[in-house]
């Protein structure tokens, strides 16, 4: 029998609960996307958490999603700054919990995100993380039940210029998995229901237009996003240039090289399965593919904010250490771009 049909029971229509914590430019775009999934086999509500900008403007006229010459006004979404405010305005009896609540906050206010929407995370059916970096899935696990946990690794790009609208500046691929479950360690029946539910996920995703694969290794996926970003975000941060631009210049490309070969040999003290590609080559395809981006990293210092640079290079970085490896280009890249941050943070 069909999964979606053993899914779907009797009722015919499969009700499902979106929620979006800290929806910005990635969060507001799967969000938004999944909201305009409309067929006679689903039937879905989705919520926002996000800044109070944000909110009221999505709550005064719905989100505005470019994405590419389509324009869409997405008036189903509600949203709300804070938990807080959502069990006050949502009525307790009428209140179901969120079949897949995606944690969408940058990497380093993973803790801040578990403790503040506690609730919500306690009562979700599956908490997905949505977000650059490696190592996530083990900070979100101290606060998370590891069995409900889904992570998705994507190229995808996204930018909200001004509050109520997200900009879909760029595709790619999409993978989701299972950072923790596997068939040796459940039951079948667990197992079975697990996959059916990341299954179902992947319908909606292809659905909405985001073409998405099943993965057997989302960890080993994050890893091989990250050996790519430890090049790309900090040089074209470093540097203020767009993707594209850092592959005019030979001596930045040097830099992104060392760089990967640094990360390729955390990654293997590790022990993670990384697959035989040439990964220079991967960076370099995703930078000419994403030529016009200033990548997320870049965005986050030009808007004066707090980067992700502990979970990409200085990861690396922690990771090599704990093996007695030195990755002095890894360090410097940390190093500059964290000083960088504390000349408009501090």
């Amino acid at each position: 029998m069909d999964r979606v049909k053993q899914l779907r029971g009797q009722e015919g229509t499969i009700q499902i609960k979106i929620g979006v914590l800290g929806a910005g430019a990635i969060g507001s775009l799967f969000g938004g996307l999944l909201s305009s999934v409309n067929t006679e086999h689903y039937e879905i509500d989705t919520v926002f958490f996000c800044r109070e900008a944000h909110c009221n403007k999505i709550n005064e006229r719905g989100l505005i999603l470019h994405d590419g010459p389509d324009i869409l006004n997405l008036t189903n979404i509600k949203a709300y700054p804070n938990e807080i405010e959502f069990h006050d305005a949502v009525n307790i009896q009428s209140r179901k919990k969120f079949t897949y609540l995606f944690l969408t906050t940058k990497a380093y206010d993973i803790e801040t995100a578990i403790y503040q929407y506690r609730k919500l995370i306690d009562e979700c059916e599956w908490l997905v993380i949505l977000q650059n970096g490696i190592g996530n899935e083990d900070l979100v696990r101290k606060g998370c039940s590891e069995e409900k946990i889904m992570r998705i690794v994507t190229s995808h790009g996204a930018l909200i210029r001004k509050p109520g609208e997200v900009h879909h500046t760029g595709k790619g691929f999409t993978k989701i998995g299972f950072p923790f479950i596997n068939s040796q360690d459940y039951s079948v029946s667990k197992h079975r229901r697990a996959r059916d539910r990341l299954y179902l996920l992947q319908q909606l995703l292809e659905q909405c237009g985001i073409e998405t694969e099943i993965s057997d290794d989302i960890v080993k996926d994050s890893w091989e996003k990250v050996i790519a970003n430890v090049g790309i975000n900090p040089v074209g941060t470093l540097t203020r240039l767009k993707n594209g631009k850092i592959l005019e210049h030979p001596n930045l490309l040097n830099i992104m090289e060392s760089a990967i070969e640094e990360a390729l040999i955390a990654a293997k003290s590790k022990r993670i399965n990384l697959s035989d590609k040439d990964y220079m080559e991967i960076a370099c395809d995703i930078a000419r593919k994403t030529a016009e981006n200033e990548n997320s990293m870049l965005q986050d210092v030009l808007k004066n904010k707090q980067t992700e640079i502990d979970f990409i290079n200085g990861k690396i970085v922690e990771i090599a250490e704990e093996f007695g490896i030195d990755c002095p280009v890894n360090k410097i890249l940390t190093n500059l771009v964290k000083g960088l941050e504390d000349s408009y943070i501090l």
